[in-house]
């Protein structure tokens, strides 16, 4: 990428730490619930498995980044906000490095998390290196034209995209919360993101959909952090907008039994090759391109 200095959808520098709004968020974004072991699990074999590649763009405090490295993948996180990325790499300490790979040959020093300081539509990685790009809860944050244009030079030539985009699901608790914010923030219900467009620009086929549940209980203080993470809560409100938003928060908890922070997990995956050039696992469960 020569001497550019990474920029984002937002022409903001990496190097500028307040153009960032998630340096503000780090602490709270490390609250937010896992997501699920059979997602973690579907990348992965989206990927290639143990000792595949994985470019995880705007990879946050590491939720998918540690467990696929967890699971043997060779992750390459990709992250503009600098206390993001510092979050990430405690997470990741004590992951014991993966055996080395010939797929993974010059990636990482056989590491098997390398925090990149960078932004999505400019990561400095090299070309073709990399199995599986991964954009989760972050494609809003990107451009689709020169995000896709990343996307494909990244690819190698067998590799696969996936975007994971995480909604509320449609339970009492959830609905009557996003009325909340939304009554907080009238901008609190963001568009879809560009999946299609990412995915045209990046030469790829339109991506196959999967859904994938999940809910975690919170207490009080879990539920406070993961509100305080959301950038159209947290950071789009005074001080005191967030509280009164938080303290409406936990009444609501306390009226439904208790804060089921209940998810939908949509995942949409493409390759650019052909099934022929996929592995016999992959053959074998019908993966491949989108028709």
């Amino acid at each position: 990428m020569g001497n550019m200095i990474p920029v984002s959808r937002r022409d903001a520098l990496v190097t500028d730490p307040s153009r960032w709004v998630f340096n503000r968020l780090a602490a709270d974004y490390r609250h937010r619930p896992p997501y699920p072991a059979a997602l973690v699990e579907r990348l992965l074999a989206l990927a290639g498995g143990a000792g595949a590649r994985v470019a995880d763009l705007g990879a946050g405090t590491g939720h998918l980044a540690v467990p696929l490295a967890r699971l043997g993948a060779r992750v390459h996180a990709v992250e503009p906000a600098r206390a993001m990325l510092d979050a990430l790499v405690a997470a990741a300490e004590g992951l014991v490095p993966a055996p080395p790979s010939p797929r993974a040959a010059g990636l990482g020093r056989g590491l098997p998390v390398v925090p990149v300081h960078a932004a999505a539509e400019e990561t400095g990685l090299a070309a073709a290196a990399f199995d599986l790009v991964l954009l989760a809860d972050a494609l809003h944050w990107v451009d689709p034209d020169r995000g896709g244009r990343e996307v494909a030079r990244l690819l190698a030539p067998a590799g696969a995209l996936a975007v994971v985009v995480p909604s509320f699901a449609d339970t009492p608790f959830q609905r009557a919360l996003a009325d909340l914010v939304a009554a907080s923030n009238p901008k609190a219900r963001p568009r879809p993101p560009p999946v299609g467009q990412l995915c045209a620009v990046a030469g790829l086929p339109p991506p196959r959909t999967e859904t994938f549940a999940d809910e975690a209980l919170l207490d009080d203080e879990g539920l406070a952090a993961v509100i305080r993470s959301l950038s159209y809560a947290g950071p789009a409100l005074g001080p005191a907008g967030l509280e009164r938003l938080l303290e409406a928060a936990r009444a609501l908890a306390r009226a439904h039994g208790g804060a089921r922070w209940s998810r939908v997990l949509t995942l949409e995956h493409t390759r650019r090759s052909s099934p022929d050039l996929l592995g016999p696992a992959e053959r074998g469960r019908g993966w491949g391109p989108a028709r």
